[in-house]
């Protein structure tokens, strides 16, 4: 048994290395990138674009939405008013073409194309044309429809999935931003020069969906601080920020220096006042919203459903 158990397992091991070695001609490069295209739009597969790149923000451009263009490629007269529309499937795949409006004075040298985001991998065709007038587009080619502009990065022909930062000259990142098949889709979350959080936005696949939080950013020093040791410090910050320059030196300030600072910062029992309070279902607000002033004080509570306020209340600070 337990030979035919081993053989099975060897058989199996040789299956899947001459499958290896004829799919991917023995290079790892080219596995990772099947593997990418594979799972570029899923947020939970390991090894996923989505939870591998961290990208610079220098290069991400976004594109629009798809629409279909009807152009007249007659050199001397052209026609125009034609309108089409995609009929989508439940994956939004493209189906079909309709023809909403057929124009007038066209020729016999019409094209339609989708522009927008991933447009080349659309093919359309052909154009037939009568009296004058566009009365149906043919598809050769189709692909995934995308109803939102998609974000890209560098030459990168797919939406980009994964992370997107800004920084600082010191290093210290501006914003991090969660991106899935082109659309924010996790944490947007963005700090100020000192490494100290200005907000963090919950998105799911381009909607708001969450919790928005947005703070101060004056360092709240706990109650009871009282400065230790021979120096005395007028605030907890200012000495925990003397402690990261003996400790870091040059790279004092930098998003490393910040970080460790931020936390310790915050174990001592420092933090930083909440300004906003939100939360949104699918790009409507939906839960509570609360504000407050730099003390604490509350100023607003709202409470929403589906968009709509349900509950209004202020808060008169002078008393």
């Amino acid at each position: 048994m337990k030979k035919a158990l081993l053989l099975v397992t060897l058989i199996l091991l040789m299956s899947g290395s001459l499958g290896y070695m004829i799919l991917f001609e023995g290079k790892f490069e080219n596995f990772e990138s099947w593997w990418d295209h594979k799972t570029r739009a899923n947020s939970s597969i390991p090894f996923s674009p989505y939870k591998k790149y961290r990208k610079d923000s220098s290069l991400l451009y976004f594109e629009d939405a798809n629409e279909i263009e009807i152009y007249d490629q007659h050199l001397f007269w052209k026609g125009s008013g034609a309108i089409a529309k995609p009929e989508l499937s439940q994956k939004h795949e493209l189906l079909s073409v309709v023809v909403t409006s057929g124009g007038f004075g066209y020729s016999n040298k019409v094209e339609a194309r989708v522009t927008g985001s991933s447009g080349q991998k659309f093919k359309l065709g052909p154009v037939v044309v009568k009296n004058g007038k566009v009365t149906s587009i043919g598809i050769q080619e189709s692909d995934i429809w995308t109803l939102t502009p998609r974000a890209y990065h560098g030459d990168d022909v797919n939406p980009y999935s994964g992370v997107i930062e800004t920084k600082f000259q010191s290093g210290q990142v501006i914003e991090e931003v969660q991106y899935l098949d082109g659309q924010k889709h996790g944490l947007h979350t963005r700090y100020n020069e000192r490494g100290i959080p200005v907000f963090s936005k919950e998105y799911s696949r381009g909607l708001k969906h969450g919790t928005h939080i947005f703070w101060f950013s004056t360092p709240l020093d706990p109650d009871n601080y009282k400065s230790q040791g021979e120096e005395s410090y007028p605030s907890l910050w200012v000495e925990i920020n003397e402690q990261a320059k003996n400790k870091y030196l040059q790279d004092y300030g930098t998003m490393k220096s910040n970080e460790w600072v931020v936390s310790k910062y915050k174990m001592a029992g420092g933090s930083f006042g909440v300004r906003l309070l939100e939360h949104w279902f699918e790009n409507k607000k939906h839960g509570l919203f609360e504000g407050f002033d730099k003390f604490g004080n509350k100023t607003f509570k709202d409470e929403y459903k589906y968009g709509l306020r349900t509950k209004h209340r202020t808060f008169d600070k002078t008393k």
